[in-house]
């Protein structure tokens, strides 16, 4: 049994972590919105995501813009796992 005891701050660091991998090994564009989707109702951030319109723009059909959407998930993901 492992003893290691982990801060909130180190688990709320290995969540997002673990979400932005996941995000950043999506290599089929057709399939990025839907991916980051279904990660963020993984952890139940799927309303937090439609009130904050995460969702909404143009640059979610732009593969150019695929590193522009990283960041601005990664943002979402600090501001709503707790």
């Amino acid at each position: 049994m492992n003893n290691t005891h982990h801060t909130k701050e180190q688990a709320r660091e290995f969540l997002i972590q673990e979400a932005l991998n996941e995000i950043c090994d999506i290599t089929d564009f057709t399939k990025f919105y839907t991916h980051i989707y279904y990660i963020l109702a993984k952890y139940g951030l799927q309303l937090n995501a439609k009130e904050d319109q995460l969702f909404s723009g143009d640059e979610w059909r732009n593969p150019a813009r695929k590193e522009f959407l990283i960041r601005r998930v990664e943002q979402f993901l600090y501001k709503h796992i707790k």
